[in-house]
């Protein structure tokens, strides 16, 4: 019983302690993946504010035939760049549009005059909400990377979660938000007019390498803390155990005539009597010369004796004859 006992508390403690363990896991897991998509998302967005703004300004100077081929080459050379970005920044896209949205540059087509005349405005472009925004930019305005009136379908470097792990993504906003775009408008040389758009399709990381990291870092996590949580289980059952024998040692120092009582036992409490002792008169039957005194001790004068013991009681049972005591003589 005392073994079972001592096991059943290892157990609670096992998994009070696991369960802990398991939770601080989880909840660390979460902040740092927040964390590391809120740090990925400020150093992306501010990178791209950049980069849009510098092709911006290099591209007022080139709306014309021979710019518009330097414009091209130049995009195709950022998008080409990026892919080797060791921070996993990669532009998908740079397209240079005018102000009626006619796509004038985009490193998704090739470009030719001729087919330039031929093109007309995206009428869907023209009337959204985010082209509109883009146009009415103050000169060096930063825009807001945006993914919601026409979502852009993200890479194919999204994270792919393990099988069972899906639910993580539905906490995780920004995780469905890697894909955004972002604009820019161009100006005429000294005056406040727009004269175009740039728009920049980017992705803000690699989603699968960060959460590939983060995967590994769960389980360096799980492994410590489990391995934590056992010793600690361990360490509170040791001292469970102590501080029973402890109580149990302070519950065996009884008296040994104790030890074999029965559990219950009947007393029978009475009230004590002052005890009465009966002392037996000695008489001197020795003649005295001194008629007067044997006179005097045959009166049977009563001396009464003065002791710490309780009162003498009368020989006779009779209460109503006169008690006999110790008598002195002197002679």
């Amino acid at each position: 019983m005392k073994y079972s006992r001592f096991f059943l508390s290892f157990i609670l403690f096992f998994f009070l302690c696991e369960t802990l363990a398991l939770s601080a896991v989880v909840w660390t897991f979460y902040e740092s993946l927040q964390n590391a998509l809120t740090q990925e998302q400020f150093v992306s967005d501010h990178r791209a504010r950049d980069l849009t703004l510098a092709l911006a300004k290099s591209s007022e100077q080139r709306l014309q035939n021979e710019g518009y081929v330097e414009l091209e080459k130049m995009f195709h050379r950022y998008v080409e760049q990026s892919k080797n970005d060791p921070e996993e920044f990669r532009i998908q896209k740079i397209s240079l549009y005018s102000s009626d949205a006619t796509l004038l540059v985009s490193t998704d087509t090739i470009y030719t005059p001729d087919e330039l005349k031929k093109r007309t405005p995206d009428e869907t472009l023209k009337h959204s909400t985010f082209f509109k925004k883009g146009i009415r930019m103050k000169k060096w305005e930063w825009s807001e990377p945006e993914n919601g009136e026409n979502p852009i379908l993200n890479s194919k470097r999204d994270p792919k979660v393990r099988s069972g792990f899906e639910w993580v993504l539905t906490f995780l906003p920004l995780a469905k938000s890697n894909t955004v775009r972002l604009t820019s408008p161009l100006y005429k040389p000294g005056t406040l007019d727009v004269s175009g758009l740039v728009i920049l399709v980017y992705e803000r990381g690699n989603l699968g390498l960060l959460f590939e990291n983060q995967w590994k870092l769960v389980e360096w996590m799980v492994f410590n803390y489990i391995l934590f949580a056992f010793v600690v289980s361990l360490i509170l059952t040791g001292a469970f155990v102590a501080y029973t024998m402890l109580v149990a040692r302070d519950s065996l120092i009884t008296p040994k005539e104790s030890r074999n009582l029965p559990l219950f036992e009947k007393k029978t409490v009475e009230t004590l009597e002052p005890k009465v002792s009966q002392v037996e008169p000695v008489l001197d039957l020795t003649e005295e010369t001194n008629h007067g005194v044997a006179a005097t001790a045959r009166a049977g004068s009563e001396v009464e004796i003065l002791s710490e013991g309780p009162l003498v009681s009368s020989l006779s049972p009779d209460s109503h004859q006169t008690p006999i005591r110790d008598a002195i003589f002197l002679g």
